[in-house]
Formats: C-alpha cells, structure tokens, sequence
C-alpha cells in the first residue's frame, strides 16, 4: 500500500491517478473527503481515501500516524547532504 498525502492538490491527484492507473494499491490522504469524492478519487479502482491532516496528528487513524513518522523520519536528512 502506497500512501498519498495531500492527494485532492494537483501534483498529489496526478499521482494517485498514476498509480491507479499502474493497479497500486493506495492510501489517499485528504483533508476533506467531499472535495476528493467530488475529484473522482474515491471510485478509481485500489483507491482508498482516509481524512486527516498531517498538521493535526490527533486527525490521523493509528495506521496513518505509523506512515507519517515513517515517512518524516526518512526525509529528516534528505537537506543535509554533505
């Protein structure tokens, strides 16, 4: 499962729609889950919308929170190249 934040945005759309469309599995993360309904996200095949906010940590499901610090703790030094 591949996990997309901000996914109603227009890069973060484009890519859910691209991996859709490659038969990924995904977890599409939105703030609002009219607005990513209303953009056809939830009805593309593998698709799975989970609303949070990911500058709100209480917004986020347990499974989500475990991606989050995954994810932020492998770009902690993405800037820092010596």
């Amino acid at each position: 499962m591949i996990l997309v934040t901000g996914a109603t945005g227009l890069n973060g759309m484009a890519i859910v729609r691209e991996f859709a469309r490659q038969r990924h599995q995904v977890r599409a993360l939105v703030r609002d889950l009219d607005r990513a309904s209303a953009a056809g996200l939830g009805g593309l095949a593998g698709v799975e919308l989970a609303e949070g906010d990911m500058r709100r940590a209480e917004t986020l499901r347990h499974g989500n929170r475990a991606r989050v610090r995954a994810a932020e703790a492998s770009s902690e030094g993405a800037g820092s190249r010596s």
